[in-house]
């Protein structure tokens, strides 16, 4: 994983709470078709001159990244659910604490903070890889 990659995947973590609520605009929108739509069969294409469509287009795909990482952090908590890991994961990433604060209320020590974070960017890269967002 690259320093790039693990700042892209720190970012979209610490984003979980707006992508959620991104995500589930999406879905209420979404919610009254009796299908699921498969968006990467779908081809639109959009000529230059007609704004409204590729703001529409740009729309759905923001909408889809957001649901997908998402789905990214919450795959990463359910893998760690019993473990501190998660606690790690909420402290971080949604409470925003300090890496000294964190590990002082897991009573872990520094570098078991660290290796247990790198852990968890692991698992996240590898669900972002999976998803195809990175």
């Amino acid at each position: 994983m690259t320093l790039q990659q693990r700042r892209a995947i720190d970012r979209e973590l610490y984003r979980y709470e707006q992508n959620k609520k991104k995500a589930a605009e999406y879905v209420a929108s979404h919610a009254f078709d009796n299908f699921s739509m498969d968006y990467s069969s779908l081809h639109v294409k959009s000529s230059q001159r007609n704004a409204p469509e590729r703001r529409l287009i740009t729309e759905i795909g923001e909408a889809e990244r957001a649901w997908k990482w998402c789905k990214v952090f919450e795959n990463v908590m359910t893998k760690y659910r019993w473990e501190k890991k998660d606690e790690l994961m909420r402290k971080k990433y949604i409470e925003k604490k300090t890496p000294v604060c964190i590990a002082t209320e897991l009573h872990i020590d520094r570098a078991t903070y660290f290796r247990w974070l790198d852990e968890v960017r692991g698992t996240a890269w590898q669900w972002a890889i999976e998803y195809k967002l990175l």
